[in-house]
């Protein structure tokens, strides 16, 4: 039973938990929702509800509407801007993971930015810093969320094909960011904040040494079965000694002459 519970959690066959609330952090029927909505204590990715401000232009290619290269340039510029300028913020706080803002249009996701971070404490830390303070005239609503894998929370038709949903789709359509703007602002981070190089640099040296470690103690065993199966092979496995053409004639000859006798008597 209880392996059955933990399989079918926060899938569509979960009668209990929101599905869309667990992989999104988000639900379009929001407390009114008649399956739960487990709110996390903690969490590496924090929620930014509606904080990105939409611009007619963008606001008309989420929805698909007729547009040219100049009105995708002017939505792309903003939306460039505005992603460096918050991410640089936000790395104030902590070494960030990821960065994403959605293109949905419906009430619960319109605006949503989602920022991971590698470490909880940063998180935390965050969580507190923006807790109070305004973007674009907006007080920031910042929150947990149980998003931790933004592949699993995206919509696959809208960035593999097309969504036949379009932008109110409960799943997250994420805006397309350049690689390059991504590569910068993470040098940018690192620049500003080179303690961060040695966090990552530490951590990775401590996985290494227990790796090796782990490597060590797994060779250290395979040794040790191997020396126990060779030492039990030769008490009980090993072949006989080789006989000699004499000893094998001596051995008939005495099978024969048991033979012989039995047959007499």
């Amino acid at each position: 039973m209880a392996e059955q519970l933990a399989r079918i959690f926060g899938t569509e066959e979960d009668r209990v938990n929101c599905p869309f609330y667990f992989k999104i952090g988000a639900c379009r029927n929001g407390d009114q929702c008649n399956r739960l909505h487990n709110r996390p204590t903690m969490s590496q990715t924090l929620l930014l509800s509606h904080m990105y401000p939409n611009t007619p232009e963008s606001l008309a290619l989420a929805n698909d509407e007729p547009w040219d290269d100049d009105m995708y340039d002017r939505a792309q510029a903003h939306l460039e801007a505005f992603y460096v300028e918050v991410f640089l913020e936000l790395a104030n706080y902590g070494e960030i993971e990821d960065l994403v803002v959605v293109d949905n249009l419906c009430d619960h996701m319109i605006g949503n930015v989602y920022v991971k971070y590698y470490h909880e404490e940063d998180a935390e830390r965050a969580l507190m810093k923006l807790t109070g303070r305004f973007y674009s005239g907006k007080l920031i609503q910042a929150e947990y969320t149980t998003v931790s894998d933004f592949r699993e929370a995206r919509c696959r038709a809208f960035h593999e094909t097309r969504c036949n949903r379009g932008a109110y789709c409960n799943f997250m359509h994420i805006k397309h960011i350049p690689r390059a703007i991504k590569r910068r602002v993470v040098r940018e981070m690192y620049d500003d904040h080179p303690e961060y190089l040695g966090q990552t640099a530490k951590k990775s040296k401590k996985d290494k040494d227990k790796e090796r470690r782990s490597r060590s103690r797994r060779r250290d065993k395979e040794k040790k079965e191997k020396d126990r199966d060779r030492d039990r092979g030769e008490r009980t496995d090993a072949p006989p000694a080789r006989q000699t053409s004499q000893e094998r004639r001596a051995m008939i000859a005495s099978w024969n002459a048991e033979k012989e006798g039995g047959a007499v008597a």
